[in-house]
């Protein structure tokens, strides 16, 4: 009787333990999470490079003579490097600080003029400063993009080769590049 009891009260404990160990798994039905983060627009760092590809915050042109006005050109290019979240930044010309605009070319002083063209002279697109076309597309790869231009010292509008002051002239320009 006494294995009976002992039994008896295993059994009745087993029943009990199993009946609670269900009810703890059939407890919470669902959970909730909150995702956070901060978007923020891609970046790249951008430099005007000289045709030698060294970083340049002004194009040099040396001598020109009058001769060579209109003539006289020297590629450049904005370099992208360093890119982060992008695959496209878009360039535009303005007139630097204190620039003006001398036709659709940036005032250089003595009757002098540059203009700056997206591609190459005559056959790119130029970049105006009085009629400034769309903003212009360079593809970022891998990190990098190149935006190739050209620049030509030309006589100011209205003006010839033949007016053309002597001494040194130069042109400020401001390239506005945004990240889409």
């Amino acid at each position: 009787m006494k294995f009976n009891s002992v039994l008896l009260a295993l059994s009745v404990s087993a029943v009990f333990c199993s009946g609670m160990a269900s009810a703890a798994i059939s407890g919470t039905t669902s959970a909730t999470m909150t995702f956070t983060s901060t978007v923020v627009t891609g970046t790249c760092t951008a430099q005007v490079v000289d045709s030698s590809g060294a970083n340049a915050s002004e194009i040099k042109y040396g001598d020109v003579y009058r001769s060579d006005i209109g003539k006289s050109i020297v590629p450049l290019a904005i370099k992208f490097s360093n890119c982060s979240g992008v695959t496209k930044a878009m360039v535009a010309a303005k007139p630097g600080s204190g620039g003006q605009c001398s036709g659709e070319s940036y005032d250089a002083g003595l009757d002098t003029a540059f203009e700056i063209w997206g591609g190459t002279v005559s056959s790119g697109v130029q970049l105006s400063c009085t009629t400034p076309p769309a903003e212009q597309d360079v593809t970022i790869t891998n990190g990098s993009g190149n935006y190739a231009m050209e620049s030509r010292i030309v006589a100011a509008a209205g003006k010839t080769a033949a007016e053309v002051g002597l001494g040194n002239v130069s042109a400020p320009v401001t390239f506005v590049v945004t990240y889409p």
